[in-house]
């Protein structure tokens, strides 16, 4: 007896297995495409925070927050309004006072964060007559 064609449990098996594959490469493509965007917006934010981080000179104690569009002035204006969104909240402390000969050192911690996605530690030295 030849077999010229496949039986129907044949046919619903190998349906069956494609279509297990197929979900599977379109799953690993979404979490591709979702961790993509999540590090796009990591990067983002970790720019915005470099800038903000240059723009603005925190010598003192604070506890306050910006938009980034009052940092940064662009005339795009779709750019301007994901500045506008974007809150850094910047809080600055004195950690450290030290005395050497006649010279006064402080050391201030400014930690930048936007919201609850990324935040900076960032140190700076102060140095004033006595």
């Amino acid at each position: 007896m030849n077999k010229k064609a496949f039986t129907l449990i044949e046919v619903i098996i190998a349906i069956s297995l494609l279509s297990i594959v197929i979900v599977t490469v379109l799953k690993i493509k979404e979490n591709n495409f979702s961790n993509i965007n999540k590090l796009n917006e990591i990067n983002t934010n970790a720019q915005f925070l470099g800038i903000a981080s240059s723009r603005l000179n925190i010598n003192e104690d604070i506890n306050k927050h910006f938009y980034m569009n009052e940092i940064l002035e662009v005339k795009n204006n779709d750019f301007n309004k994901i500045l506008k969104n974007t809150k850094v909240y910047v809080k600055s402390k004195i950690v450290n006072t030290s005395k050497i000969e006649n010279k006064i050192i402080n050391t201030i911690k400014t930690n930048y964060k936007i919201e609850n996605k990324i935040s900076t530690d960032i140190f700076t030295f102060k140095i004033e007559d006595n």
